[in-house]
């Protein structure tokens, strides 16, 4: 099953992205390459899969859609500060995958994506504040769309939130899955599709009624939170739609698989 979050922008199987029919371009966010070695540098060991992983869903992405597109919507990188050893062998990788696939590719910049342009510029990889193409707004999230568009705005598709929603088991276990939202965005008269992240070790938020448990200052300010819906990617299981946090107050948390 096909699960449309906005008019033509569907999720890819139970990827981590979506796919936008009438630009024929796969979105997808967050995908914090280099992480592992700047949690080495703070001590903390983790296995490698961050590059791992981002190359499988943009291969399983590409091969189910066909599209000649992707866009990234921001963190694509990890390291705030500096352009790590790792991070240049990783966007090379994946920038030359999609160069032999003949991908265009074009990189929203996100907070993490400082010094990203040093590698983005080998490769004719396009990178934007914004992104505004047939009436969808890419933007990555850590601060409200700035410019001025011409026409209607059908879709705002985000990253940055890395949205996840706490599932209990039978047994009592609490499993922390990533989600995709939905939500009307009053201030543009449209609705906002938040993307869960790429990136592994990027659990992010768990999703809740509390303004102050957000990130971007669109879901903190701007979202009616009672009417977010959330899109869980649980494995095995595909995508699971939930009703709107509104109805699921008494069951966050508590919700069982």
């Amino acid at each position: 099953m096909a699960y449309e979050l906005a008019p033509g922008i569907e999720i890819i199987h139970s990827l981590p992205a979506v796919y936008i029919r009438s630009l024929r371009a796969v979105v997808l966010a967050d995908l914090h390459l280099g992480f592992e070695e700047e949690a080495a540098r703070q001590g903390y060991y983790v296995p490698r899969i961050q590059l791992m992983r981002a190359l499988e869903v943009l291969r399983l992405s590409l091969d189910e859609t066909g599209a000649d597109w992707v866009i990234f919507a921001g963190d694509v990188k990890h390291s705030f500060s500096r352009l790590l050893p790792s991070e240049r062998r990783e966007l090379r990788e994946v920038f030359e995958y999609l160069k032999r696939r003949n991908v265009k590719a074009t990189v929203v910049r996100g907070n993490h994506d400082n010094y990203l342009i040093l590698v983005a510029r080998d490769y004719d990889v396009e990178l934007v504040e914004e992104l505004f193409v047939d009436g969808v707004l890419v933007i990555h999230g850590h601060k409200r769309p700035q410019g001025e568009y011409k026409g209607p705005i059908k879709a705002v598709v985000m990253g940055h939130e890395h949205p996840s929603l706490r599932l209990r088991d039978k047994l009592g276990f609490i499993a922390k899955l990533p989600a995709f939202l939905t939500a009307p965005y009053p201030h543009l008269n449209t609705t906002l599709v938040v993307l869960p992240a790429v990136g592994q070790y990027q659990t992010g938020t768990t999703v809740s009624l509390s303004p102050e448990t957000y990130l971007s200052p669109i879901l903190r300010e701007d979202i009616p939170l009672q009417e977010v819906r959330p899109y869980v990617l649980a494995e095995e299981l595909g995508v699971l739609e939930f009703p709107e946090l509104g109805l699921l107050e008494d069951l966050l948390d508590k919700v069982e698989l």
